[in-house]
């Protein structure tokens, strides 16, 4: 048989498959299109090909998100999307290949919530399954600001939630989350145009806008054209945004996760508290790609911060170490 080893993560908003010695061969947005128009709903597509219809689906189709907040909402379309994407990755000859497979999990799964993503890759048929944290896969990726035999406090800022957890020699030594990522700060753009300019914009285009001018400088002066919905003329309209016209939504978010990292160092032992301080603050994620974050948080938080590169795929890319490293995968699994 033909052996894979693969490594995948499943968000909210993007499925990322990585291959030993190939690298990240996937990232899909974590979306399936549905024609509800029959008695049985039937698929459509999946992932890219699917986004491509935001905004101008006919009658009968829906946008369908199968994994919310990390936790698997719908179990069929969630395998059938997997499956799709892994037909993709691996090239299915007259030979079933033999995949070894390690998925990435959040941290604040419930028990009955990691069961189902048990179920789930068990019910494909792997030759050999192992569920790692993603927290511990990203402690596992060749970093200069990680400090072997200290503790080490990794954010990661995603689509809908932000995880915080410290880790010391590649386990976890306390974690929590909030329901708080780059998704809430969309919508909260959405509403921004509305209520001060009247202007209706989709979610996908305020997801736009974020990435070219969202910005925590105060005078940052970055601008970008869109197209909205005016409510009083009932027409499209051009108009140029301003970073300072969507400053309040996004800096309101970080905040909020700097209010929570702060509780939860002060919840921390001395001891990891002092090694926070002395070494920084590790952030990846997309969340993290906001411009000015790293100064922002270094201001409030009076620590040094870190944002990765590729932050988006940086806690996949651990996963390399466990591939040629039995025992640490092992352990980190049984550990974890």
């Amino acid at each position: 048989m033909v052996e894979n080893e693969l490594c995948i993560n499943m968000g909210s908003s993007f499925t990322t498959i990585y291959k030993k010695n190939s690298g990240v061969v996937l990232r899909e947005p974590s979306i399936v299109l549905l024609d509800t128009s029959g008695k049985n709903s039937k698929v459509v597509s999946f992932g890219i090909e699917a986004e491509k219809e935001t905004g101008k689906l006919p009658a009968g189709q829906v946008l369908v998100k199968p994994i919310v907040e990390g936790v698997i909402k719908n179990f069929e379309l969630t395998k059938k999307m997997v499956m799709y994407f892994l037909s993709k990755t691996i090239k299915f000859l007259f030979v079933k290949p033999n995949i070894k497979l390690i998925v990435c999990l959040p941290v604040s799964l419930k028990k009955e919530q990691y069961e189902m993503y048990k179920n789930l890759f068990y019910s494909i048929g792997f030759a050999k399954i192992r569920f790692v944290y993603n927290s511990i896969c990203a402690s596992l990726k060749d970093n200069p600001y990680y400090c072997l035999n200290k503790a080490n406090l990794l954010i990661d800022i995603g689509a809908s939630k932000t995880e915080i957890c410290s880790v010391v020699n590649n386990k976890i030594i306390s974690a929590c989350t909030l329901n708080v990522g780059g998704d809430l700060i969309d919508k909260k753009i959405v509403e921004c145009l509305l209520k001060f300019k009247n202007c209706v914009i989709s979610q996908k285009i305020a997801e736009s806008v974020k990435r070219e001018i969202g910005s925590l400088y105060e005078t940052d002066k970055s601008s970008i054209e869109i197209s909205a919905q005016d409510l009083n003329a009932q027409t499209p309209v051009d108009f140029i945004l301003f970073a300072k016209d969507i400053a309040q939504p996004i800096y309101e978010t970080y905040f909020k996760i700097l209010q929570t990292i702060q509780v939860f160092l002060n919840n921390s032992s001395p001891e990891v508290a002092q090694d926070v301080k002395n070494d920084g603050i590790i952030i990846y994620g997309g969340g993290s790609l906001i411009t000015g974050l790293e100064k922002f948080f270094k201001k409030v938080l009076k620590i040094s911060v870190f944002v990765v590169d590729e932050p988006e795929v940086f806690a996949i890319k651990g996963s390399e170490k466990l591939f040629s490293d039995s025992n640490l995968l092992e352990r980190v699994c049984e550990e974890n």
